[in-house]
């Protein structure tokens, strides 16, 4: 039975099996899954993970902190103050299951770098 790639994303768990964890730290996927053995040293996500966080974080982010500079009009120290450590954390607690998620989509997809390209050229 196929793992949601919902599942295996936002929880972080092997997107083969939906057992163990994906992670060895922040963001450092594991070499191989400690419960399925499956073999993990195909990811490749690149840059594709930090694109979608920075669109969501600025759509959560730029909101809470267009709405606190026209509502309170603090200084732009104070409010430089609160909106960094905001954005960071909110891109920090984003970054993970959106890498996760793009892993468990290329894993059920079986997608390689240069696949597509390799596929055209030999026709």
């Amino acid at each position: 039975m196929a793992v949601s790639v919902w599942k295996a994303g936002l929880l972080s768990l092997c997107p083969n099996c939906g057992q163990a964890p994906l992670f060895d730290g922040l963001l450092t996927i594991k070499a191989s899954c400690p419960s399925c053995k499956a073999d993990f040293t195909i990811e490749d996500a690149g840059d594709g993970p930090a694109v979608f966080v920075i669109l969501a974080a600025g759509a959560i982010c730029v909101p809470f902190i267009l709405i606190a500079e026209l509502a309170l009009r603090p200084p732009i120290w104070l409010l430089i103050l609160i909106a960094l450590p905001f954005t960071a954390a909110v891109c920090i607690g984003l970054l993970r299951p959106f890498k996760a998620m793009m892993f468990a989509m290329q894993w059920r997809y079986r997608a390689g770098e240069g696949q597509q390209a390799r596929k055209h050229t030999h026709d």
